[in-house]
């Protein structure tokens, strides 16, 4: 029996498990409606994973790079556990449905699987009706995560990944149970399997692990074999596929590229790379800023980009390497100041929608998403103490972690090369985290609060973000977005 922490009244749960199957159902209606209803060539980068999961479809084993792959970028030499999946299940459609549709309704399902861990996370961590329900209201109430889950992207399979493998871990921190630690080690590979962007969320979660429990995991592992020794072995084999899987991709490339994930023109010759509408928008800015291209070379091959986003981010690099080249060298932002753009980019590509069309929030608006967050990272910071509650320090340390790794190291890496402070800034490279984080805030806003403060300022909270959502959404769509 888990035992509530000190100073917290365990309430009926009847209304609070109401409230969130009410949530659990809209965000199921939302991300099914955008499912069924958005356009193709809409949803962000949503042709590319479509195509490569046809791909997989074709054959149980993960297909070569080839002449009919070259446009969609590597397909050998990546974490393709959401595309051998997507495949497999593409393989199923027996339904009156368009693969596209189908493949979407399948998100749509990861979606709900994820809200459904989401829940299981926080009644696991807090036993604050008010604290929970705010939680949900975010998880199932933020723009660009509901947007996404109505479309074929590998995000989806990410985030489920991230918020299930927390799950495990901490029911682990509370029990010291040895399926748990198998389970949580599973999907901690598979995540990896899924998306590199993973990788800095699973070591988090390794050195919280180690950190916390070095003196006990040895006592687990042996415990179970003992109380189970056939089932327990029968369990690791899932555990050592995807282990061999992880070392084929990730140790293979360092040991023939040099890098954990290689870049398309290191496996296929130029010409095959230069299909890939990717790779060309960040060839043409680097070759002519080297001196390899012309002016009028680069902005052909610019040219040939068919997407319009794609194509305008090259043209845009081309600009400002041309420029950087006719005056003196603009010293690039301090880390200090990069970190404050980077925010702005993060909020605005979170709580609206970026995509292959966008949908940005006033300023007006986005600020009562600053006040939030402020408000209640300072709560937090002022009150919380290591240990009350349990459980919040290994979430706490994941956030700062992951988003340390993506802010300062690979975005700031990225504006370093190009000189474009907003490229590859996303709100979707924040998913993994969001579940950590809104647990922060969360309990930072309304723990231990006077009743008056949880109804009043998390009331306000959860309108913000609801309206924020679908409704906001809805009042801005235009018949450009619609299929």
């Amino acid at each position: 029996m888990r035992v509530s922490p000190p100073g917290i009244q365990p309430r009926s749960r009847r209304g609070e498990q109401f409230v969130f199957l009410l949530l659990f159902v809209c965000f199921g209606v939302k991300t099914t409606w955008l499912a069924i209803n958005i356009g193709r060539g809409v949803f962000p980068d949503e042709s590319t994973w479509f195509g490569i999961s046809r791909l997989f479809s074709a054959n149980i084993l993960p297909p070569s790079d080839s002449a009919a792959s070259y446009h969609l970028g590597l397909i050998t030499h990546i974490p393709d556990l959401y595309f051998w999946l997507m495949g497999r299940l593409l393989n199923l459609n027996v339904f009156p449905l368009s693969d596209l549709i189908f493949l979407r309704l399948i998100n749509v399902v990861l979606g709900l699987l994820t809200m459904f861990f989401a829940w299981r996370l926080i009644t696991l961590l807090l036993d604050s009706s008010a604290v929970r329900l705010l939680f949900m209201v975010m998880m199932t109430s933020t723009m660009m995560l509901t947007f996404v889950y109505g479309a074929v992207n590998y995000d989806n399979l990410s985030t489920l990944l991230a918020v299930s493998s927390l799950y495990y871990l901490s029911r682990f921190f509370r029990e010291h149970g040895y399926n748990d630690l198998i389970g949580w080690a599973i999907l901690t590979l598979a995540g990896t399997m899924t998306k590199n962007v993973f990788l800095p969320y699973a070591a988090a979660m390794v050195i919280v692990l180690v950190a916390r429990e070095w003196k006990t995991l040895s006592a687990v592992i042996a415990g179970g074999f003992r109380s189970r020794p056939w089932l327990n072995w029968l369990k690791l084999l899932p555990l050592l596929t995807l282990l061999a899987l992880n070392l084929n991709l990730y140790l293979g490339n360092l040991l023939r590229f040099g890098q954990l994930l290689p870049t398309m023109n290191m496996v296929l010759p130029l010409d095959a790379c230069l299909q890939n509408r990717l790779f060309t928008r960040g060839y043409v800015g680097r070759e002519f800023k080297n001196g390899r291209l012309d002016w009028l070379a680069a902005q052909r091959l610019a040219l040939r980009i068919r997407n319009p986003n794609d194509r305008a981010d090259a043209l845009n690099m081309l600009l400002e390497a041309r420029r950087a080249g006719n005056a003196p060298s603009a010293a690039l932002a301090g880390r200090l100041s990069y970190s404050r753009s980077w925010l702005r980019y993060m909020f605005a590509r979170t709580y609206g929608v970026a995509a292959q069309l966008s949908m940005y929030k006033k300023p007006g608006l986005i600020r009562m998403y600053y006040a939030f967050f402020i408000l209640a990272a300072a709560l937090f910071c002022l009150r919380w103490r290591p240990g009350v509650p349990p459980g919040l320090g290994a979430p706490l340390f994941i956030t700062l972690f992951y988003v340390t790794i993506l802010m300062q190291l690979v975005n700031y890496g990225i504006y370093s090369q190009t000189g474009m402070m907003g490229l590859a800034i996303t709100g979707r490279y924040l998913f993994p985290i969001l579940a950590p984080l809104y647990i922060i805030l969360a309990h930072g806003l309304l723990y231990r609060m006077p009743r008056w403060w949880q109804w009043t300022a998390g009331g306000t909270a959860a309108l913000l973000f609801i309206y924020g959502d679908f409704p906001w959404f809805l009042q801005h769509l235009t018949p450009v977005w619609l299929g």
